[in-house]
């Protein structure tokens, strides 16, 4: 009997490029690869790294707690304004390191991408689960502030993780159409970057939306944002009802851009490996 030979047929991308998800699963050990030298250049080499994890979320913490005591202001939050202001703050930072992460996710794979064949979708989502190590991190001095103050969580505690993919699914979308449109207009990057952390000052990071003018509420819950943050603390603290309307619009936001994303990415990726 004769030796049959395998015959593998390469064939360019279709208008319409599709997600092979057994050779991403083929993938999966150069995608872990990926991730843990992701975090290691992150924390290899930093012996305080525990420290600069924390440190930007307390500082703020420290300064807006100051202000508010000065001023008498009046925040609408029924939590201590301490973990009202960490609890957002590590979820915002998350998201937003995370977006940009991923808009970047080509040029900062360079050396690997244009050496060796990758499935499409494996440099993308390195960022979603190699920052969430930062997220971890930020976690502990919340939960012994929590203890201090003496806030438990109840049941609503079972929706962090729902609300946390609602955040990571809405950063790689977002991340993924910046990374295409800047493909050929290279500032928008930096507009997408100030414009995400000008965005923290319009999404309920440091003040209750309960200050906004009962008006414009529904103005400001278009942004995708506000229901992930508001069902995230609830998640966290249980202090009131769980926000679905808001959250189910976060989630249709995230499930949107993410089509979007991925459509773009993968109808445009061979331009932007061509471009590096």
């Amino acid at each position: 009997m004769k030796n049959q030979e395998k015959i593998t047929y390469i064939q360019p991308a279709g208008r319409f490029a599709k997600i092979d998800l057994e050779e991403h699963w083929r993938a999966r050990y150069m995608f872990t690869m990926l991730v843990w030298k992701k975090i290691r250049a992150s924390f290899g080499e930093m012996y305080f790294w525990f420290f600069w994890v924390c440190a930007k979320p307390l500082l703020y913490v420290m300064i807006f707690s100051l202000f508010k005591h000065w001023s008498q202001a009046r925040t609408g939050v029924e939590i201590p304004y301490v973990l009202y202001i960490y609890s957002g703050l590590i979820l915002w930072y998350y998201f937003l390191e995370t977006a940009i992460d991923v808009s970047v996710n080509i040029k900062a794979n360079a050396a690997l991408v244009t050496k060796i064949y990758l499935p499409r979708m494996i440099t993308p989502t390195v960022p979603l689960l190699a920052n969430l190590m930062d997220l971890a991190i930020s976690m502990i001095p919340l939960i012994l502030m929590m203890i201090h103050y003496g806030v438990y969580p109840g049941w609503q505690i079972l929706m962090i993780i729902p609300t946390l993919l609602v955040v990571m699914i809405t950063a790689m979308g977002t991340g993924l159409i910046i990374a295409t449109i800047t493909l050929r207009l290279r500032d928008f990057q930096k507009i997408f970057e100030f414009s995400l952390y000008l965005a923290m000052f319009i999404s309920p990071v440091i003040f209750s939306p309960s200050m906004i003018p009962e008006a414009f509420h529904w103005v400001y819950h278009m942004n995708p944002m506000v229901g992930a943050l508001i069902g995230w603390r609830e998640g966290l603290f249980g202090s009131a009802s769980f926000p679905w309307g808001a959250w189910v619009y976060s989630c249709s936001f995230a499930v949107l851009a993410l089509i979007v994303g991925l459509y773009l990415y993968l109808r445009f990726e061979h331009e932007m490996i061509e471009a590096i």
